[in-house]
């Protein structure tokens, strides 16, 4: 879920619409924009069609510097731009997430922002939970319940209480006789606790095209059947039987 915030901002913020003189140079039009686009104080800029062909947004700390960048590029605007607006920016909305959707590991040299998208297991070590992500892992003095608290329920899933997938890791879920088990991406299977069954096969009944922000897996549900004692195995010149 998203949200649309007042974002506060410590600078001024110019927005500049320029539209250019037919007449002008290509090459020197293209060095222009490159200038502009380069300009230390220039966070944004859009090549457009219709009333303006290149606008830019510029963060300043006030309206000296704003003429400062003008007079920059004084020569540009007298030569190659036909037209020029400014509008100075009032007020910011942005559309962030409700929660941040990531996880603060420690590190080396402090702690590092882990995205919540790209954690593939949680797993409990004690008094402490491990985070997988692909071939790296932190150790995060924490608990399970906290960690599910902070985790989209969308898409990660607890199959046991020291264990929680995210959903887009699952490559398959398999039931073998009497328990289920899940096969991860990464080969490894993970047993679903009796008390935790209901919730994954819930949650992998439905499909979704994405999950957590990354593509999810084909959710395979396959009964694991017993192999028989004797197998017939039959080739080109009659049959052969195997035993087990």
């Amino acid at each position: 879920m998203t949200l649309v915030e007042a974002a506060p901002s410590d600078d001024m913020r110019v927005i500049l619409c320029l539209k250019f003189d037919r007449r002008a140079a290509t090459d020197e039009v293209s060095r222009f924009k490159q200038r502009l686009i380069d300009c230390e104080s220039v966070f944004h800029s859009v090549e457009a069609t219709g009333a303006f062909d290149f606008m830019i947004e510029a963060g300043l700390a006030d309206f000296v510097a704003y003429h400062a960048l003008l007079d920059d590029f004084a020569d540009e605007f007298a030569s190659l731009v036909e037209r020029l607006e400014a509008s100075f920016v009032c007020r910011r909305f942005m559309r962030v997430n409700d929660r941040d959707d990531a996880i603060w590991v420690p590190c080396r040299d402090g702690r590092r922002r882990i995205a919540s998208a790209t954690i593939d297991l949680v797993c409990a070590e004690g008094d402490y939970v491990r985070l997988h992500c692909g071939k790296q892992s932190w150790l995060l003095h924490d608990t399970m319940h906290h960690m599910r608290d902070l985790l989209d329920p969308t898409s990660f899933i607890t199959v046991h209480r020291s264990t929680i997938v995210n959903i887009g890791f699952i490559r398959q879920l398999l039931h073998r006789g009497h328990y289920w088990v899940l096969v991860l991406e990464n080969g490894e299977e993970q047993r679903i606790a009796k008390s935790h069954l209901a919730e994954v096969l819930a949650a992998l009944r439905t499909d979704s095209p994405t999950v957590g922000g990354r593509s999810a897996t084909t959710r395979r549900l396959t009964e694991s059947k017993p192999q028989p004692a004797e197998q017939r195995v039959r080739s080109n010149g009659g049959s052969t039987i195997m035993r087990h």
